[in-house]
This record gives structure tokens, C-alpha cells and sequence, in this order.
């Protein structure tokens, strides 16, 4: 049915106190590196195999007490703005006003990955980072999903009391159900994660208050030309804004999105506002899109047979796979209810991540499809089917995958089409 909810609600009066209520969001990109280096200059051992692979959020998760030095700098530099790095300066990137504004409450999400114990550590070594703060970690040792908000609400209370400020610690604990009013800035302190475990954790901070309040979410980031976490977020509510307005282009959704939000960019001389024409190009820039297209991906959907074929690239067992799924399934009764990223599978974790890799490099050289020919991808594998065979096994080579297979991926609605057009068009 359709219905204009604005004729529906034309003879009801806006409630301008809850209206006021509402709580807006802002959001910042912070760049780590400085603090790494200056961590790294006393301490060059500093994260478990650093010389491998760099330093990461998940890794200080595995071993907090070996990134300690760069834990206590970042803590310092953020909430306390020393070490010299004011980008990494919340009170400065914010314009936030200490001495008016008074204590706060500040809530940190590290990687999913903390075990309990490594949780306890860097609530210690926070702690000791912010003798000004009180620093409470929410993990399943000292308290449930049930107690969690009662503990951290008595905290807030006896610290504001005492004229401190809080920061809340938690690997995954109250992401969900769970109302703290007083949380103003919110901290992603994980390498990547499931895009709707991440909103989760970003509405922490948009429990209402007091008018005015305005909620902040900030992503610490080793590496911002990887850092997808807002990206995932505004392309999801971007493709629903798509589909409720009836709007074709992606492009427009998202564009309409971007001018109700506000991200920005830390700098040394404060935060600088992206841009909307130019948030997508870089978002593109830094292949952001593929790996949302990545992860978006329903492998849930796929059999273990279809989910090895599709990782070893092969177009011929990917078929038989999907075949031989299909013929059994008209053997048994309805197929049970997956939720998102539940898998009816019994893939290695491995197999699943290199089919998740052999999409991810489909969405990256979709220009070979692209420069093919035609104004659609529909288009483009037309004009393909046309040439030699030559030129389709050139292309698979160039993929690494089976041209047959990337055409059933792209054209069957397996690789989102919303997202690749925004890098086809």
C-alpha cells in the first residue's frame, strides 16, 4: 500500500520538546600514525609482529601488554591532548569546551577478537594512562548483558559526583540493549568488522539526553585508506533511502545521504568537513566499495561445494555445485532460516574468505568488463559474448576467475548490482 505519511499526519502538532530530543551525529577519522611512530620510536617491538604485518587493533587485542606504550600515548593524546598530536585531540577536533561542558562519558569498542583477560588489561593500563577518568570495562567476567547497564550507570553517577570523566571499555558487550544517555563520543577501535554489528555499536552514542546533544563517532584508524566502517554504513542506508524514494541511481541516494550527515577529517589545524562530491571518489579510491561488495555478499546462501568452487575461481564446478544443490533441494522440504552471516555451510573459514577474496577482485577490475563497450554491464557482457573466445579467456586471465563465472556472479544478483554501478557508471 501506498501512503503519504505527511497528508497522514497533517492534523497532528509536532511535539517540539521530544523533537528537540533528537539526537544529531557527527563523524570523525582519526590517523593514527603519528602516535604509532612516536610509540614505536621508544619502543620498536611494540605489537605482535609488527615487521610482518604492521600494527593493527586486532593485534592489540592478542597482546595489550605488548602495544601498552602505544595504548597509553593514544589515550593521552586523545582524551588528554598531549604527546603534541592534535589531530588526535577530541576536545580541539570538536570544539568541545572542557571547563563549560564538564565531565563526560566516552564509551570505546575494541576488536571482537579481546578475550576477557586482554580486556581487564587494558582497562588497567587505561586506567593508568587516565588518573583524571574512570575507566570501567564491560566483559563477561565481571558482569552480564542483564548487569551491564545498571554497573555502568552507577559508575557514571559516583564519577560525576567526584567531578571525573568516564570511558567505558568493551570488546563487543553492550552493543546492543543498552541505554546509556550520557555516552556523547563513541570510539571504533577495531580493524574491520560486520557492518551491522557496527551500527550497533555507533548507537551508543544517540541515546537521547538533554537538547541539543550531539552524539560523536569516532574511528581510530591505523590505516584511513582502508577504513571502511562509514562507508558500509552510509552505502546501506544510501541503498534503502533508494529503494523507499524509488530513485534509480545509486549515486543520487547516496548523495542525498551524505547532505543529512557529517564527517570529518582530523587534522593538525582541526577537523575538516568531507565534502559530498568528493566523499564517493575517495571512497572509491580506496576500494572501499569492493570490499563492502565483499562482505555483502550472501555465502550464507551457498552450499560448501559452492562455496570451494567459488573460491578456487572455477566456473564449470561452481555450476555443477549450484546444480547438484538445487536437485536436492527439490528432494527435501523448505530450506530452514539463516540469519545475516549465519552459514548453513560447513566451509573452512579459509575457503570462505578466499571466496569473499574472488569477489572483492571481481568488484576491483570490473573496468575490463567496463571497457568492453556498452553503457550497462548487462551491456558489456553482450558485446563480450559477440568476440572470440580469445578475448573471454584474456579477460578470465586477467580476473584470475573464470569469465563464465564472473558473468553468472554479476548478472544472477550475487555480487550486489547497486554497488557495482557506482564503480560502472
Amino acid at each position: 500500500m501506498n501512503f503519504d505519511i505527511t497528508k497522514k499526519l497533517e492534523h497532528f502538532a509536532v511535539d517540539t520538546k521530544r523533537h528537540s530530543l533528537v539526537v544529531d551525529v557527527e563523524f570523525y577519522q582519526m590517523n593514527l600514525s603519528s602516535i604509532l611512530e612516536l610509540a614505536r620510536t621508544s619502543d620498536p617491538e611494540s605489537f605482535v609482529d609488527y615487521d610482518k604485518f604492521g600494527a593493527g587493533w586486532s593485534k592489540f587485542a592478542a597482546n595489550p601488554v605488548k602495544a601498552k606504550g602505544f595504548f597509553t600515548r593514544m589515550l593521552q593524546a586523545v582524551f588528554l591532548g598531549q604527546h603534541g598530536a592534535d589531530e588526535l585531540n577530541i576536545d580541539y577536533q570538536t570544539g568541545r569546551n572542557p571547563k563549560k561542558e564538564g565531565p563526560k562519558v566516552a564509551m570505546m569498542f575494541l576488536s571482537g577478537s579481546a578475550t576477557n583477560d586482554n580486556v581487564g588489561i587494558a582497562e588497567h593500563i587505561a586506567q593508568e594512562a587516565l588518573p583524571g577518568f574512570v575507566v570501567q570495562a564491560v566483559y563477561g567476567e565481571e558482569m552480564t548483558n542483564a548487569t551491564a547497564e545498571y554497573k555502568c550507570k552507577e559508575v557514571i553517577e559516583k564519577a560525576f559526583k567526584d567531578g571525573k570523566s568516564v570511558l567505558l571499555l568493551s570488546a563487543g558487550m553492550a552493543q546492543r540493549s543498552f541505554s546509556i544517555p550520557e555516552i556523547t563520543e563513541l570510539y571504533l577501535a577495531y580493524d574491520t568488522g560486520d557492518n551491522g554489528a557496527t551500527i550497533q555499536k555507533m548507537s551508543r552514542a544517540l541515546t537521547p539526553d538533554k537538547a541539543g546533544k550531539v552524539g560523536r563517532v569516532i574511528s581510530l584508524s591505523f590505516d584511513p585508506n582502508r577504513d571502511d566502517k562509514f562507508d558500509a554504513m552510509l552505502i546501506e542506508t544510501a541503498q534503502n533511502y533508494k529503494a523507499n524514494k524509488g530513485l534509480k541511481d545509486l549515486k543520487d541516494a547516496l548523495r542525498d545521504v551524505l547532505r543529512t550527515v557529517d564527517i570529518f577529517r582530523c587534522g593538525i589545524d582541526g577537523a575538516n568537513k568531507i565534502e559530498i562530491d568528493s566523499y564517493l571518489e575517495e571512497a572509491l579510491a580506496r576500494n572501499s566499495i569492493d570490499r563492502i561488495i565483499g562482505k555483502v555478499a550472501h555465502l550464507n546462501e551457498l552450499s560448501a561445494d559452492e562455496i570451494r568452487a567459488l573460491a578456487q575461481g572455477n566456473a564449470d564446478v561452481f555450476r555443477a555445485a549450484k546444480q547438484e544443490s538445487a536437485q536436492r533441494g527439490k528432494t527435501r522440504g523448505p530450506a530452514p532460516k539463516y540469519k545475516t552471516g549465519e552459514s548453513k555451510i560447513d566451509a573452512s573459514a579459509k575457503e570462505i574468505a578466499r571466496a569473499r577474496e574472488v569477489i572483492v577482485t571481481i568488484a576491483q577490475n570490473i573496468d575490463i568488463i567496463r571497457y568492453q563497450g556498452g553503457s550497462t554491464i548487462d551491456e558489456a557482457f553482450d558485446i563480450i559474448d559477440q568476440r572470440p573466445a580469445s578475448v573471454r579467456n584474456g579477460i578470465g586471465a586477467d580476473f584470475g576467475v573464470d569469465y563464465d563465472l564472473i558473468k553468472d556472479l554479476v548478472l544472477g544478483g550475487f555480487i550486489n548490482r547497486d554497488l557495482l554501478d557506482l564503480k560502472f557508471n
